[in-house]
């Protein structure tokens, strides 16, 4: 399985805002798109998607900005990844609701084993939240300038 750009995107998203569920403020989407080093109107696009999805909310006014709409212990990383995935099959004859017909259908055992990669992911996926992540990171998010050496002379 490849994942898009787009789906990276939106998993760092999340996980920034898992990250930062501790804290007693929402998250401006020109600090998240900071963070997860994601371009400011395409990290608009993917929040909106999310927030359609029911992933995360958004707050209006001068303190608004982005949270994660339920605990991070309750969204998979298997949630996420299927509102920009969709299907998560390796080959649209494996898919579990209307699979393409395959001309080898009879005599074909490839589609066995590329279900069980299907089931695979998903049960790999489906296993992961975005709370365990963010304990996994161990701390808050480190934005790309800090990572940085510092100037000579500084």
């Amino acid at each position: 399985m490849w994942i898009t750009r787009k789906t990276d995107y939106a998993t760092r998203a999340v996980l920034a805002l898992a990250i930062a569920e501790d804290g007693d403020k929402p998250v401006k989407l020109a600090e998240l798109a900071e963070r997860t080093a994601v371009p400011a109107p395409f990290l608009e696009q993917i929040m909106s998607q999310l927030r359609g999805a029911g992933i995360v909310r958004s707050e209006r006014g001068p303190a608004g900005g982005y949270r994660l709409n339920h605990p991070a212990s309750q969204i998979s990383l298997d949630r996420v990844v299927r509102v920009f995935q969709g299907q998560l099959a390796p080959i649209a004859c494996a898919t579990r609701h209307s699979p393409e017909p395959c001309p080898m259908d009879v005599a074909c055992s490839l589609r066995e084993v590329w279900q069980e990669v299907r089931d695979a992911t998903i049960a790999i996926l489906d296993n992961v939240d975005f709370a365990t992540l963010a304990r996994r990171a161990g701390g808050r998010w480190v934005t790309p300038l800090e990572l940085l050496p510092p100037l000579a002379g500084r």
